[in-house]
């Protein structure tokens, strides 16, 4: 479902809606009679007209207390006495549609569109059965044709917005959003601003998807419409905030879909990887140990929490929990690919051989668990079997970005720099947007004498960019500032570094050199304190890095 209004609930809402304008017009579609018609005539005409009308108030009035058997037989009456009518027509309409006999309602609601061009309320009617019987076509011209009588209209404008939000071009977004203004001036209503807030995160526009998504939160606390209060519907919208990193806006959207459906599974995940977006830990493991014990058992749900236990050093805990996950759905090579991952991870890497060889004898083709395979190969030494197992991965799927950029790794681990930078930038071609290949080149480049100085900056850079919290690009592009005499531009990076990851030993040894060649002796003096304290664990971080890599390159979380 896109973030506008469904269909179901535009055609209910704005036909209703539109009803009152048909009342008004209703004078405006009475047959006046000549002169020249006899008395006798006029008076039969007149009776007949004061049936017609007795019986439209009673079938309406039953419309609007609920009784729709009655509502039906007294509106068909009123139709059998004037065939003409657009008031029966319209309330016809709206209860065919309301017992889902689309075909019916749409032919009273053509008939009144025929018999009323001119009634803007009619045309919109017409329009919206059209759109729910899948006709865009000729719905657009209907909802177009409502607006040129009457510009003014929020729910012809919100039907139109509707069509033009799913052509899903740019041209498309932008007018979807103009129209949908256009809507929330005339009625703000907490769909609106949902359907802008999607419409903002679809143009990738941060700032007005933000400033969207607080109104719709605003109006949706306090807002009784069927979609608004959906738990699924606000999940939806909570993961398209978090893959934005609407972090703040994601938490707010999947707390509020949670507390309407505590056992919503897709919001629980997401609401965990929000926190570990954030790199809050704890506060991840307590959302998803607490939805298993609401018995909310899913595979995703285990997944998450291996990840939780891993991170938080807790691989006793993690172990099981990927176990789980795979019980829970046997059918995924993703999660066995995980599991293979997650073992290797835990200096178990012929294990994890093992288990992802298991594995392709349910899944021969997954690319996944090649990729798998050769992560666990090469982590036990084994080079040239891991080669074999990334280049088979890329057979099976010739955009796998990541087996390209694992190939790229091996060839760093026998010196092939070039070769090792040309699969990185393969793997960039296939997908731009993996940040830590940026990384990889750079690193790379840097282990090179004759390497250029701007490329390398130019690489670490555009990794920051696109994730400002990753600390060994700080690290790196730091570095980079010592070695080409710039201390004041490194100092700002390390300081930096130290912010995000306060235990990385290098950052002090750099930031030492940096305060010195600035003549800051003191803080050159801390500093190199601070980095023997830490050296003992320098091993440990280097490892923990090359774990980091693997989980952004494997994109196990996300």
């Amino acid at each position: 479902m896109n973030a506008a209004c469904s269909p179901r609930r535009v055609f209910v809402l704005f036909v209703l809606f539109a009803l009152a304008g048909a009342m008004r017009e209703r004078g405006a579609t009475c047959q006046t009679q000549t002169p020249r018609t006899s008395s006798r005539v006029a008076a039969r005409s007149s009776q007949r007209a004061a049936v017609n009308d007795k019986l439209l108030a009673e079938g309406i009035a039953a419309f609007d207390r609920g009784d729709t058997s009655v509502a039906r037989d007294l509106l068909e009456r009123a139709l059998a006495s004037d065939s003409q009518s657009v008031e029966a027509h319209t309330y016809l309409g709206v209860l065919a549609d309301q017992a889902g006999e689309l075909g019916n309602a749409e032919r009273h609601f053509a008939i009144a569109a025929l018999r009323a061009p001119k009634s803007p309320s009619a045309r919109n009617n017409y329009g919206a059965i059209l759109l729910r019987l899948k006709r865009t076509r000729e719905a657009t011209a209907e909802f177009e044709a409502s607006l040129s009588l009457d510009p003014n209209q929020a729910n012809a404008l919100v039907n139109l917005a509707q069509i033009r939000f799913a052509g899903n071009t740019s041209e498309d977004m932008r007018v979807a959003a103009e129209l949908f203004r256009r809507a929330d001036a005339l009625a703000p209503d907490a769909e609106i601003s949902r359907a802008l807030t999607g419409i903002a995160l679809r143009r990738n526009d941060r700032t007005q998807a933000a400033e969207h998504y607080q109104n719709y939160a605003t109006r949706a606390a306090t807002a009784n419409s069927g979609s608004v209060t959906d738990s699924a519907a606000r999940a939806e919208l909570g993961g398209a905030l978090l893959e934005a990193k609407l972090l703040a806006e994601a938490e707010a959207e999947l707390k509020a879909a949670l507390a309407l459906d505590a056992t919503n599974t897709a919001a629980v995940a997401r609401l965990a990887r929000v926190y570990l977006m954030r790199k809050d830990i704890p506060a991840a493991g307590r959302t998803l140990e607490a939805a298993v014990a609401r018995q909310v058992e899913a595979a995703p749900i285990y997944s998450l929490l291996a990840v939780v236990y891993e991170k938080s050093g807790h691989i006793e805990n993690a172990i099981p929990a990927m176990r789980l996950a795979i019980q829970a759905d046997p059918q995924s090579d993703k999660y066995r690919f995980q599991y293979g991952l997650l073992l290797a991870n835990a200096d178990a890497p012929a294990a994890a051989v093992i288990r992802l060889n298991e594995a392709l004898q349910t899944f021969p083709k997954s690319a996944r668990l090649w990729l798998g395979l050769g992560i666990a190969n090469s982590r036990l030494g084994k080079n040239d079997e891991a080669v074999q197992a990334f280049n088979r991965a890329i057979e099976l799927n010739a955009n796998f970005a990541q087996a390209y950029a694992y190939l790229g790794m091996t060839r760093v681990e026998i010196g092939q720099y070039d070769e090792a930078i040309r699969l990185y930038e393969q793997a960039l071609r296939k997908d731009p947007d993996i940040a830590v290949v940026h990384y990889l080149i750079a690193d790379t480049l840097l282990k090179q004498t004759d390497a250029d100085p701007k490329r390398i900056e130019t690489h670490l850079k555009q990794t920051i960019r696109m994730d400002a919290t990753y600390a060994p690009a700080r690290l790196a592009l730091g570095k980079l500032y010592v070695r080409t005499d710039r201390p004041t531009e490194a100092v700002a990076e390390l300081e930096s570094v130290v912010k995000i990851s306060p235990d990385l030993a290098e950052t002090y040894y750099q930031l030492g050199r940096a305060y010195g060649r600035l003549k800051r002796p003191e803080d050159a003096r801390q500093a190199l304190a601070k980095f023997k304290t830490l050296s003992d664990t320098q091993k440990q971080q280097e490892q923990d890095e090359r774990r980091e890599i693997v989980h952004r390159l494997a994109d196990v979380l996300f």
